[in-house]
């Protein structure tokens, strides 16, 4: 019995020893758990910052290029209206208008190579030409020269757009001179 007793004591004796080592095998995998866990959340959170630092520049970069499509479509806009003022001037040719427009107004303002005609029938519209030697001034049959225009004269004036949009007189025709400039015209003796 003693040897059995004995055997008994070895036995549990190893199975204490095993089960230590056990318990020890248990903590030490509980460590490599919990070690791996500290790893995944470390491994989670840069992941989660690259993600949030990746969203960042990706917002960034919709913001540029939105702020460039949106230069790209004022630039567009820009062409565009150039365009459409480029037909509008020349006929929708592209190239200067050989036609002769005709307007009747009152002169504002004379200088030697400017006039500037108010428009009564588009609501007072102001309408500025430019003149060259050329422009052929007329009254009542009698050539005159631009400095003989004044301002409140009644005139039809005859002119072409020039590649730039500019008008060009080509004739002005005075219907009504102004009272005033009536008296500052030497009388006529007969």
């Amino acid at each position: 019995m003693r040897k059995l007793m004995a055997a008994v004591m070895v036995v549990s004796g190893l199975g204490l020893v095993t089960g230590c080592e056990r318990k020890g095998d248990v903590q030490k995998q509980r460590e490599n758990v919990a070690e791996a866990q500290r790893e995944v959340m470390q491994e989670q959170q840069d992941v989660n910052q690259e993600v949030a630092s990746s969203r960042e520049d990706a917002q960034e970069d919709v913001a540029e290029a939105q702020q460039d499509l949106a230069k790209e479509q004022t630039k567009l806009a820009e062409k565009e209206y150039e365009q459409l003022s480029d037909n509008q001037a020349t006929g929708g040719s592209g190239m200067a208008s050989n036609k002769l427009e005709e307007v009747k107004g009152t002169i504002q303002s004379a200088s030697g190579s400017n006039l500037t005609l108010i428009v009564p029938d588009k609501d007072n519209q102001l309408m500025r030409f430019k003149s060259d030697p050329q422009v052929k001034v007329m009254r009542d049959d009698k050539a005159l020269s631009m400095s003989s225009l004044k301002a409140g004269d009644e005139i039809r004036a005859s002119y072409q757009i020039d590649p730039n949009g500019q008008m060009l007189l080509r004739s002005v025709e005075v219907t009504k001179t102004s009272a005033k400039n009536l008296l500052d015209m030497p009388s006529k003796v007969k």
